[in-house]
């Protein structure tokens, strides 16, 4: 028991979150880590239905699932079985009841029942997230940002005007037959 609880902890993850629940009068357990998930993440489940004798559980269901899931025997732990399920990515956040029995054909008494939740609570998201952005966007430095002195507008004019002048007196040159070869 003890090598099958370490492996469970090292595959689903030491800070994850768990819930163990049944429901009232059953001696089954089901177990989800982690509990808080976002759409699209997957969920692990581990049923224990050794209170049983012969247990052939149902499959394990939620609204937030995208399908049922089948549960499988795990190996070398008698009455325990386990399954992953993913979460539809189109389920709105909340709470989602997840569900199942060790006896289909008296799954009253052999039932079990948890709770999973879906999204991030407004604590979990990152402040800048919540609050959107604060204070200035530093984007650099842009066209209509930048203040020229009439120094500078004069040099930048004169640049301009120079080359076009420069491009026109080379394409009259050419046009004449220059000697510069330019066309």
């Amino acid at each position: 028991m003890a090598a099958i609880g370490a492996a469970v902890v090292c595959a689903v993850g030491l800070g994850a979150p768990m819930a163990v629940a049944s429901s009232g009068g059953s001696a089954a357990t089901i177990t989800l880590s982690p509990t808080r998930l976002e759409p699209g993440q997957t969920v692990s489940i581990e049923v224990d239905c050794t209170a049983y004798n012969t247990p052939r559980p149902s499959g394990v269901s939620s609204q937030a699932f995208s399908s049922t899931v089948l549960l499988h025997p795990v190996a070398g732990a008698l009455g325990h079985f386990s399954a992953a399920a993913t979460i539809r990515t189109s389920v709105r956040p909340g709470s989602y009841t997840v569900a199942g029995s060790c006896q289909p054909d008296d799954a009253r008494s052999s039932g079990f029942v948890t709770t999973l939740t879906v999204g991030r609570t407004e604590t979990e998201r990152p402040r800048r997230e919540r609050e959107g952005v604060v204070g200035p966007v530093r984007t650099g430095v842009g066209g209509s940002t930048y203040s020229a002195s009439p120094g500078q507008i004069a040099a930048g004019a004169a640049l301009v005007l120079g080359a076009g002048g420069t491009a026109v007196w080379r394409r009259r040159r050419a046009g004449r037959g220059g000697a510069d070869g330019v066309s």
